[in-house]
């Protein structure tokens, strides 16, 4: 302790302060405060602090009661108005009288006569948590008359974040003023960590007196995520405690996380609190087991309050317990979708792994608004925040984002967000995994404090999600819980990929109602062909949340002129680019063009591209086939231009950007009349559609083989067809689908899904 010196914590709560104003506690109906007057006291002394006070909203009754004590004055935190004005600020009050509590209660109406009585009384007070709106945001013009109001502001709040008490010291500091400081505590946890420090003063009299005088300074720890969490916890605890029983409910715990964060904007709400208490001791329960601490309620409360502790360790000990528990429910669920099993056990060990985690998503997402409130924002474009997995891997979705990175999207500034090299903004992988089925490719599982610190930090006011994956899953359950717009796109037939790479009907079936629940949760869902529309259809979204986002092509990358003669080794050459793996039909596309092969030996299959059927395939075709592996830029566009067929077999693609590159490129396309490409190749005029058949297929090859006329006809008209798909188009069309989104209220949307 400084030699010398008077400590007292300036600024905490005891159970008088029974009205909860923020979500923290309301979401649970919980009081907003639970620590009776004597424990503060004691809290108190036993952290050093030689004068106390219990600051209560709008109320002495609970520092009466300590009255009496020659080291303890009476307080209140006062919420003062600007006459006339919805601005309203909270002032701390201290050494008052009944008599004075009874005058400044009338006189709450004005914050102007209020600031003049405490001041011809000599009372000293502070502007507590001054860039905190309390009800409507305060202006420039109301900071300024606060600043001449009151000398003192509370610049070292104990329950706020450093970034958020710097600007009030910075602002009254410029100004000439003092700033003072406390703990700001609600749960009789932290009570004398933040305090006021001024020259040492026998009396309360004559401590007040040096903080009147200027005299003073903040001191202690500033506040944090992980400390609102323990608050909320250890009010929710001394309240309701943990009770008996088992399981939780993740419908609960989503609404729960969901009113915390959207409540907590709201200062003087009447909303109905329509959760039951036993919700919240199922999580306080389940949140003591999975951080493994071996203490009970009581024991969490001690362990919180004892010298020494610390927010930041209990924080780092819950992600760690987090972490490893995520890891085991995804290893668990790759081996049940591998061996056949059933997932359920998987997905209640996948909740378990994230109860560690729960708590603090709510603080971390409104700790962020509140320090994005803080940042003048008007005229820039909306912030969106795209969530995609697996980037390097699925090459149609990187191609797309990469152009939507390098062009941009009208009126939008987007960040893409996932575990791999290719994004933005980067989130550690908790887990890495091996996709099942699919060798070679990885995707990383990020923790959930991580992806709600990226979107709350980020400051977006929209999330795009790319698919399902941990880091698509992840950025909807915090968009959810900060009630942001969600838009999802559709690009991959999953349910079709898991039946075909696994032959398991029943994992198809579970991927359906995993892509309906996941796109079902989306404000617009868009959509790349009209065979896509459908298969979002089937998932139960309504046709008026569809829209369409075509891709586009780059007809200067992508052109005839590029052509090489030579540079492919066969005399006519079938290409074919993209992914060789079940799902895009390698299997079909081998045997019908070892069909045609065998008819015209003049054919060889170029394969640009690579996967899991990949050594099969060089065994297939022998020396009929050459396999470049993946190819871009420049090269691969000469790839494209200098043969003279393209042969595309899948029957999955919802779109087909393969197909229209290559006919940018001036080739004539074969492809199966399914999905995607059916709506970009127009029968025998710019290319073949044909039945998923070797028969048929090897003839549509060899009819263009055998004629170079035809060949030319179709490319062509190929060339004119891909004309119509410029990228402007296409990032137009998503701007769109992003504005309907934004346009929609929270209401509106869940109208129409549970119309769905």
């Amino acid at each position: 302790m400084s030699e010398g010196k008077s400590r007292a914590d300036l600024h905490c709560h005891s159970t008088a302060s029974q009205l909860a104003k923020l979500g923290v506690q309301r979401a649970v109906g919980l009081p907003e405060c639970a620590t009776r007057p004597e424990e503060v006291y004691e809290l108190a002394k036993r952290r050093g602090m030689h004068f106390v006070t219990i600051t209560d909203h709008d109320t002495i009754a609970g520092a009466i009661t300590l009255a009496d004590r020659s080291d303890f004055f009476v307080s209140e935190e006062l919420t003062a108005r600007f006459k006339d004005e919805p601005q309203a600020v909270h002032v701390l009050c201290w050494g008052i009288t009944p008599d004075d509590h009874h005058v400044l209660q009338e006189l709450s109406g004005d914050v102007e006569r209020c600031a003049e009585y405490l001041h011809s009384n000599e009372i000293a007070c502070a502007l507590a948590h001054p860039f905190y709106a309390v009800e409507a945001p305060l202006a420039p013009r109301h900071r300024r008359r606060l600043a001449e109001l009151f000398p003192i502001w509370e610049t070292r709040n104990g329950s706020r974040a450093r970034e958020l008490n710097q600007p009030a010291a910075v602002y009254i500091e410029t100004r000439g003023g003092t700033g003072v400081g406390g703990s700001d505590d609600h749960a009789g946890v932290d009570i004398g960590r933040t305090y006021t420090e001024t020259p040492h003063a026998d009396t309360v009299e004559g401590f007040l007196e040096q903080i009147r005088a200027g005299s003073a300074k903040g001191c202690g720890e500033q506040g944090s995520a992980a400390k609102w969490a323990h608050s909320a916890l250890a009010i929710a605890l001394r309240v309701l405690g943990v009770g008996d029983g088992d399981g939780i409910d993740p419908r609960a715990v989503l609404m729960l996380a969901e009113r915390v964060v959207r409540q907590g904007q709201e200062r003087s709400s009447d909303h109905r609190v329509d959760l039951d208490p036993d919700d919240a001791r199922r999580l306080l329960r389940a949140w003591l087991a999975s951080v493994e601490l071996g203490v009970d309620a009581q024991g969490l409360l001690e362990l919180m309050q004892s010298d020494g502790f610390s927010h930041a360790d209990l924080y780092r000990r819950a992600r760690r317990c987090h972490e490893r528990k995520l890891e085991r429910a995804v290893n668990g669920a790759v081996r049940a979708i591998t061996g056949g099993e059933s997932l359920a056990p998987a997905a209640a060990a996948l909740l378990e792994a994230c109860t560690a985690a729960i708590p603090y998503v709510p603080p971390t997402v409104y700790l962020a608004s509140e320090k994005s409130k803080l940042v003048e924002r008007s005229g820039e474009p909306t912030r969106v925040a795209l969530f995609a997995d697996a980037v390097g891997g699925m090459h149609g979705v990187t191609h797309t984002l990469d152009e939507l990175r390098e062009r941009g999207v009208p009126g939008f500034e987007v960040e893409v967000i996932g575990t791999d090299a290719h994004v933005d903004r980067r989130l550690p992988a908790a887990v890495e995994l091996d996709v099942p089925f699919y060798p070679g490719l990885k995707v990383g599982v990020p923790s959930l404090p991580d992806v709600a610190e990226a979107v709350a930090e980020g400051r977006y006011e929209l999330v795009h999600l790319c698919s399902p994956g941990p880091a698509g899953v992840a950025g909807a359950l915090v968009a959810h819980v900060m009630g942001l717009p969600v838009a999802g796109s559709y690009h991959t037939e999953l349910a079709a990929y898991a039946r075909v790479r696994t032959g398991d009907p029943a994992l198809g079936e579970a991927m359906t109602a995993t892509l309906g629940a996941f796109y079902g949760r989306c404000w617009v869902v868009m959509t790349p062909s009209e065979s896509a529309d459908w298969s979002v259809r089937s998932l139960g979204v309504p046709p008026e949340r569809i829209r369409r986002w075509g891709r586009g092509v780059d007809l200067d990358r992508f052109s005839p002129q590029r052509r090489a003669d030579g540079l492919l080794p066969g005399a006519v050459n079938v290409l074919y680019a993209g992914r060789l793996s079940r799902e895009k039909g390698a299997e079909l596309l081998a045997d019908a063009f070892l069909a045609a092969a065998a008819r015209d030996p003049r054919l060889h299959l170029v394969l640009a591209g690579g996967g899991p059927e990949e050594e099969r395939l060089r065994e297939r075709l022998g020396e009929r086939g050459t396999l470049l592996g993946w190819l871009d830029g420049d090269d691969l566009a000469r790839v494209y231009a200098s043969a003279d067929v393209f042969l595309f077999a899948s029957r999955t693609d919802t779109f087909g950007q393969v197909v229209l590159e290559a006919q940018a490129s001036g080739l004539p396309v074969v492809a199966v009349d399914e999905g995607g490409p059916s709506g970009l190749i127009e029968d025998r005029v710019s290319g073949r559609l044909c039945e998923p058949d070797v028969d048929v297929l090897a003839a549509a090859v060899l009819e263009l083989a055998g004629s170079a006329a035809l060949r030319t006809r179709f490319a062509r008209a190929a060339r004119d067809a891909a004309a119509r798909h410029s990228w402007r188009h296409s990032l137009g069309q998503l701007a769109e689908g992003w504005m309907q989104a934004l346009g929609l209220s929270p209401a509106a949307f869940e109208e129409t899904r549970r119309a769905a």
